[in-house]
């Protein structure tokens, strides 16, 4: 594959075949590891999957979106607790995995920084939970999670609970402040837990009770004790907490340092990460990151790297942020742990599009504490790469989580075995039991005829050098099953209790055909009460009596507030092809209805910033489907809220429609992102780096690169006097710029 960003057309599309695939799977791993706290793939298999993603947009920037997990953080917050809205945004960091991928970060940092000599620090990276705490007056007034980096749940409850987290300051704080850090539980106290839950479960046997799920590992331990609903539960886990930095600080003077900061904090009682260490050059940073790795299992909490990071915060201001990730911190990631076992079977599942996906199923093998059983093994290409076949011991590699990464094969120890061959037609969907009688549902074949998984068997192939396998046929139940899935996903339709395995049931009784059919169950709850599981079964005289219970009438509520989810995620939830939530958004606000999105031609889509002629493409096409405008049509009828409904008002004053600047320094009266909001309530757009599309520069104090940039292509450059006037007055920009040469302040 080219990685030029000038590519054949055959290229762009296996390219942006594969993009989607793995944005989509990243985000379900995204809302597993951070809202459901379960896991299904290791950090490796996890950092594989972003690396690759991050490497095709590069290779091929149309295809970049703002909605792809390389640009955002984490995942939406829960609903369990109220969301709240994070001030400035919560970020990621970017991965090295080697000595060279380090110095190239710090040698990036360099050419935009124009020099080469600065301080670094080194901070052990804890394995838990980001958190924000806001303290007023020296108490604490708010705590909550990273969640998608905009927008957290608030925990204040659960976190003044925990006994190494200060309700009040010592000494003579700011007024107002927020810090950040990772809440985690230690080894010790996490093994402890767990073995008080398994002698608690011997008990709840003997009593005929249900068994408590232990925890996978201490991360997992830590998110879900911070998230219980009851204070006292989280107060009764051994919880700690690191905190590694200031979010934001009102009306004080603070250190001009990150170490000199983490020692601020301290002297108020917050309790800062362990052993941080300055460093005077990335040399001596590198060292202690690979001592780190020698002795990380000794330490009394896990740790999956060390975070490196620009001391002054000057440089770190004018460094900046590009997408998600800070340009002045980097995450140097531990190699992952390894292990050895047989892959009993070779299995594959259906996606969403209908590709094949080929999974090995493990003998249950414990690596770092925990035990798996399954691994993903990317596409045949990558099969056969490695020379996996059935009845092989293989390497494993997990660092941290559940499914690990299949290495290789131990050649030395394999038996007599074919080469695997992927199935020439599809299995639909599968049950899952280990004693199934489908050969393609993965039991132990022939015992029970206990499948309830749905056969297709239409043909599978693919295309040219595509590495994926799809199934041909569009009506395939694991392609239904995988569309009504993502139409009930918290990110579209957000129906709770309408998950995999009601969806399974319900297609299987013939309930459901496609989401239109969702919102008829509510006026059909008496017949759906008779389906197995579904109803509450009393018996009287003889005979069984099928009621309506609880979990009928609240899926039923659920369906019916569905309806008002509005345009941006009925559009998610449809499933186009490219759509997703950020241009789901820009398309509701600029053409206000379903119908007509679905009318307006291709230029008209493609015209709307953030969407362009891909996804455009993709919209038209799924709108010239007849089988896609009935659905549609049946949404509507159902009362699915398909338009938006405008605020009746005068119109919101954009004077700086259609400019972009770019902010860069150190501004005093206010603070960049105070300026960048202000600018973009006027309709303006905010770059993060300097091209021949900005408009103009504000620099402050201290401004590095982005004016040398700004200065090659002779863009005016702007003071922070012209900023303040600027907001004060918008027309006076647009005078600025009609002048025929725009001043530049020194």
């Amino acid at each position: 594959m080219s990685t030029l960003s000038v590519s054949s057309d055959a290229e762009l599309i296996i390219a942006r075949e594969r993009v989607e695939l793995l944005r989509a799977e990243i985000t379900r791993h995204n809302h597993r590891y951070y809202v459901l706290d379960a896991p299904e793939i290791s950090d490796a298999e996890y950092d594989a999957l972003f690396r690759e993603l991050k490497r095709l947009e590069t290779a091929f920037p149309e295809l970049a979106s703002a909605d792809s997990p390389t640009q955002t953080v984490g995942a939406a917050p829960g609903r369990t607790f109220a969301v709240v809205e994070h001030r400035l945004r919560m970020l990621s960091l970017g991965n090295a995995f080697n000595a060279e991928e380090l110095l190239a970060w710090r040698q990036r940092a360099a050419d935009l920084l124009d020099r080469e000599e600065w301080t670094f620090v080194t901070e052990p990276k804890i394995d838990g939970l980001a958190i924000a705490l806001v303290y007023e007056r020296g108490c604490l007034v708010r705590a909550a999670t990273r969640g998608d980096g905009r927008a957290g749940e608030d925990v204040t409850a659960n976190l003044r609970a925990i006994d190494s987290i200060p309700n009040e300051l010592w000494g003579n704080p700011p007024p107002l402040f927020e810090v950040r850090g990772e809440v985690y539980m230690p080894k010790a106290g996490f093994d402890a837990m767990n073995a008080n839950i398994a002698a608690l479960n011997e008990e709840r046997q003997a009593e005929g009770r249900a068994a408590l799920t232990l925890y996978a590992n201490p991360r997992n331990a830590a998110a879900g004790s911070v998230r219980q609903k009851d204070p006292s539960v989280t107060a009764s886990r051994p919880l700690n907490i690191g905190i590694y930095q200031l979010g934001w600080c009102d009306d004080a003077p603070t250190p001009d340092s990150h170490w000199e900061t983490l020692g601020w904090l301290a002297e108020f009682g917050l309790p800062t990460t362990p052993e941080v260490a300055r460093h005077d050059g990335i040399d001596d940073a590198l060292a202690t990151c690979e001592a780190w790795n020698q002795r990380r299992d000794a330490q009394v909490f896990e740790m999956d790297g060390v975070v490196v990071k620009v001391d002054d915060l000057n440089l770190q201001a004018d460094l900046g942020i590009v997408g998600r990730e800070p340009r002045w911190a980097i995450a140097w990631k531990f190699p992952p742990q390894e292990a050895s076992t047989v892959v009993e079977q070779i299995l594959v599942n259906v996606g969403r599009t209908g590709s094949i996906n080929p999974y090995a199923r493990l003998r249950p093998v414990r690596v770092g504490g925990v035990e798996v059983k399954n691994a993903t093994l990317h596409n045949l290409d990558d099969i056969r790469r490695k020379d996996i076949r059935e009845g092989d011991t293989v390497v494993i590699r997990r660092a941290g989580e559940v499914i690990p990464q299949v290495v290789r094969p131990v050649l030395e120890r394999r038996k007599d075995s074919a080469e695997w061959e992927m199935p020439s037609v599809c299995p639909g969907t599968t049950c899952g039991e280990l004693d199934c009688a489908n050969e393609h549902c993965g039991g132990d074949r022939g015992r029970l005829d206990i499948c309830e998984g749905a056969w297709c068997g239409a043909p599978v192939s693919r295309q040219d050098d595509d590495v994926d396998f799809y199934c041909s046929n569009r009506h395939c139940p694991a392609i239904v099953q995988r569309a009504l899935e993502h139409f009930a996903s918290r990110g579209a339709m957000d129906i709770r209790g309408l998950g995999e395995k009601l969806i399974k049931l319900l297609l299987r009784e013939g309930a459901i055909r496609d989401p239109a059919d969702i919102y008829t169950l509510p006026d059909r709850l008496e017949a759906l009460a008779r389906i197995p599981g579904l109803g509450q079964v009393k018996r009287r005289k003889g005979e069984d009596l099928y009621e309506v219970g609880d979990r009928l009438r609240n899926l039923a509520e659920a369906i019916r507030w569905s309806k008002t989810r509005g345009l941006a995620h009925l559009l998610v939830g449809l499933g186009i092809r490219h759509v997703g939530s950020e241009n789901a958004t820009l398309l509701a606000d600029e053409f206000g209805s379903l119908d007509a999105i679905l009318l307006a031609p291709r230029e008209a889509l493609a015209a709307v910033e953030g969407v362009g002629p891909i996804i455009a493409e993709s919209i038209v096409d799924w709108a010239l489907d007849g089988e896609n405008w009935s659905l549609a049509h049946r949404l509507q009828t159902a009362g699915v809220e398909d338009e938006i409904q405008r605020v009746a008002g005068a119109p919101a004053e954009t004077p700086l429609e259609g400019l972009r600047f770019v902010l860069t320094g150190r501004f005093g009266a206010i603070t960049r992102p105070q300026a960048e909001a202000q600018l973009k309530a006027l309709g303006a757009g905010i770059g993060s780096s300097v091209s021949k599309n900005t408009t103009a520069l504000f620099a402050g104090e201290a401004a590095g690169s982005k004016r040398k940039k700004a200065e090659s292509l002779k863009l005016p450059i702007w003071d922070e006097h012209r900023l303040i006037d600027g907001l004060a007055n918008p027309a006076t920009i647009l005078d600025w710029l009609a002048e025929s040469e725009p001043s530049n302040a020194d």
